[in-house]
């Protein structure tokens, strides 16, 4: 009996102890911290402390510190060699250059035609010079006979004579038309036309010069005559003018006197109607 209870009170002693040793690998473990713990054995045992005390004793190791990427820098591309930095780069293109023509450049007007020629003739010179001194204003209602004496004519009866070597000018009166200047000319025989010199100082004058309108350039037979003849018109500022050049020779195209040629200029200014 004693040895019975013996031997129950040992198996009584012993139970909890192998209830301890099956029950331990059940018990929860503490939660490995994030960071890695120092290689010091950790003690687990049943004994052992709550599992909160052996994580606040065991040293928390706190994430490696990061360093903040600096921002992002936009570096300037380096200018092409031979171009300097401070050059500015073109705009970019929008819509509207896109695809567009090139604007056009204006354009440039044309330079006006240099003036003729002076002639150099003595016939036309002189001719030209009566045209402008005598005839004109004398049309205008200037005094034909003091107008005349200036510019170096005589009288002769009811005319006004100018000779010089090569040719003769005659201004006929203008008592009956005081609106008309008529010259008669005689001068050298021209080989290439009749009196070509003097028309082509004419036509300068009027046509080139003063954007005179050629009015007539024809030849014609009357009678025992040939005439060649030139005129000129403009009309501005309610005045009308004309200007007439005629050459006269015989119907075979022949001078009339010879070696010197007949021609007449005849120039009329008068007010526009209204």
């Amino acid at each position: 009996m004693r040895t019975a209870l013996v031997s129950l009170i040992a198996l009584a002693g012993l139970a909890p102890t192998a209830f301890a040793q099956t029950a331990a690998p059940n018990a929860p473990t503490a939660p490995s911290p994030v960071a890695e713990a120092p290689s010091t054995p950790a003690a687990v045992a049943p004994s052992s402390p709550p599992p909160a005390a052996v994580m606040s004793s065991a040293p928390v190791l706190a994430p490696p510190a990061t360093t903040a990427p600096a921002p992002a820098t936009m570096s300037t591309p380096a200018a092409p060699s031979g171009v300097s930095p401070a050059t500015s780069a073109p705009p970019p293109a929008t819509d509207a250059t896109v695809g567009a023509a090139p604007a056009a450049l204006p354009d440039t007007p044309p330079l006006p035609p240099p003036p003729p020629p002076a002639p150099t003739d003595p016939t036309a010179i002189a001719l030209l010079s009566t045209l402008e001194t005598v005839c004109i204003p004398s049309a205008a209602g200037g005094n034909l006979a003091q107008i005349a004496k200036a510019a170096g004519f005589r009288k002769s009866g009811d005319n006004f004579v100018r000779k010089a070597p090569g040719y003769q000018l005659t201004v006929q009166s203008n008592a009956y038309n005081p609106t008309q200047c008529h010259v008669d000319i005689v001068h050298a025989v021209d080989v290439d036309a009749p009196a070509k010199s003097l028309v082509v100082a004419l036509h300068n004058w009027a046509a080139v010069s003063r954007g005179w309108d050629l009015y007539r350039n024809d030849k014609s037979v009357q009678g025992a005559q040939q005439f060649t003849t030139r005129s000129w018109e403009h009309s501005a500022d309610g005045k009308n003018e004309a200007l007439v050049l005629t050459t006269v020779r015989k119907p075979d195209g022949k001078p009339m006197k010879g070696e010197s040629d007949t021609s007449m200029m005849i120039y009329n200014a008068t007010k526009t109607p209204g």
